[in-house]
């Protein structure tokens, strides 16, 4: 799917390749799943609309993607217990912990709750910041790429890929962080993901 879309992707840092691991970014795309899941092996936990949309939609099915209703606390609960019986099983994930997509103008809290499957295993975190370059194109990506304020995907999805190219930046942190308190894991996460965050160009 990168490669249909002409997205190129820039990666610094240590790639988590091995072992139970967790992965927090922040996300201003649908693209984010795509680009992230290519570079490591991971489950990834995102929201529930996404199960249904054309092609995305079965794409993340078939990848095991856990879904939650943030809405709902009640389905959150439900989540973090998949989460851990995830963890438990040794299979890596990868979270969003803003617990929504911005603009990318900057990196929204990192919410604990998303956070406690982690902090209660121990295991550790990777930071990672993700931001996106449309080169050739005059649109700034934060209209063409980055998907927020429930857009349908039918009117943001041409603008996509109407794109000639998409370049891709992913900044992992150096280490990861471990802690059994999740708002201390969260804090430091943030922390972590903000010191290596380029902002998204605006219009």
């Amino acid at each position: 799917m990168c490669a249909i879309l002409s997205i190129r992707r820039e990666v610094d840092g240590a790639v988590p390749a091995t072992g139970v691991f967790l992965v927090a970014s922040n996300h201003v795309s649908y693209l984010d799943i795509l680009v992230l899941g290519s570079l490591y092996p991971s489950l990834f936990l995102a929201k529930r609309e996404i199960a249904s949309w054309p092609l995305f939609g079965w794409i993340a099915r078939g990848a095991g993607t856990l879904f939650v209703d943030r809405e709902q606390a009640r389905d959150v609960v439900r989540a973090g217990r998949e989460m851990s019986d995830r963890l438990e099983l040794g299979l890596p994930l990868t979270i969003f912990p803003e617990g929504r997509s911005s603009r990318g103008a900057e990196i929204l809290p990192f919410q604990p709750s998303l956070l406690e499957p982690a902090a209660r295993a121990g295991v550790p975190c990777w930071a990672a910041s993700i931001s996106y370059e449309t080169p050739g194109s005059a649109a700034a990506p934060s209209r063409t790429i980055c998907w927020y304020d429930s857009e349908s995907l039918l009117t943001h999805f041409p603008r996509l890929v109407g794109l000639p190219r998409v370049t891709a930046r992913v900044r992992f942190a150096e280490a990861p962080v471990t802690s059994d308190d999740r708002k201390a894991l969260a804090i430091a996460l943030w922390e972590k993901a903000n010191a290596t965050f380029t902002p998204v160009r605006q219009e």
